[in-house]
């Protein structure tokens, strides 16, 4: 039975005065906290671990981003047994047009927050086989016998169009924010290896240290609380959420989900 150690954690950073950023694991939603859990997945269980990087002011960004947590809290809770790949990928579809609706028309009813909108990354299990979500420009790695390889795609302005003077953090995709959103979905059950170790993070983490920063940092000192200590030390200029997640095939004390 495959055996997931979790860290997360979420900061607010140097500059900003709140945390627009929202994690969500297992049913939990965490802002400004830290956490940690091993648990032995078991062949039907769901576990969700996602990042969603909130945008739109004061109190939009910090909205949306619990919106779409919530949102898909639910729907991995609702979502019946036994669909096909393609089923779920439907499903998936569906609901990110649903949750992208509910965050604009959140916007519309409530002045304060026009134009919010969220990035939403991580991964899921769904009858055994694990899968990446991917809105936005947080982003998933994986990092594997000491190298560090980016799995998501960012959805922004500087990927999209090769122009490396386009700001990092303009993107074309989001919950909330534009005419529409879709999500790359992806199976990554046939990649899991065991001691792999996987990174979830918003943009202010990744925005402030470089790839080959953040390989060094899982080399020696792979915990999620040291990851935003050096991301604060760089600047800080963003709210940092991370989660890493280990992947190992030997089972010791842990909970069963």
């Amino acid at each position: 039975m495959l055996l997931l150690k979790c860290q997360l954690a979420s900061d607010m950073g140097c500059l900003r005065t709140n945390n627009e950023d929202m994690i969500l694991f297992n049913g939990g939603l965490y802002r400004d906290e830290r956490y940690e859990q091993k648990f032995e997945l078991a062949p039907q269980a769901r576990f969700t671990a996602f990042v969603a990087d909130g945008m739109g002011g004061h109190e939009g960004g910090e909205f949306a981003s619990e919106l779409a947590t919530q949102a898909f809290d639910r729907f991995i809770t609702d979502l019946p047994s036994g669909l096909s790949h393609e089923t779920l990928s439907c499903e998936i579809k569906n609901w990110v047009d649903e949750t992208h609706a509910l965050i604009v028309n959140k916007g519309l009813e409530l002045p304060q927050y026009e134009g919010m909108g969220t990035t939403f990354i991580g991964m899921f299990s769904y009858e055994g086989r694990v899968y990446m979500m991917n809105i936005g420009d947080s982003r998933l790695y994986r990092y594997r016998s000491g190298i560090l390889k980016q799995l998501s795609a960012d959805h922004s302005m500087r990927e999209l169009t090769g122009d490396e003077s386009a700001p990092s953090n303009m993107i074309y995709n989001s919950l909330g924010a534009g005419t529409s959103a879709f999500a790359d979905f992806i199976e990554l059950t046939g990649q899991l290896l065991d001691e792999d170790l996987f990174l979830l993070c918003s943009d202010g983490l990744s925005d402030m240290l470089t790839d080959d920063q953040i390989e060094e940092l899982l080399q020696y000192t792979p915990t999620a609380v040291h990851l935003i200590e050096a991301a604060k030390a760089a600047g800080g200029r963003d709210n940092i959420s991370v989660v890493l997640l280990q992947v190992t095939e030997q089972t010791d004390e842990a909970e069963v989900v």
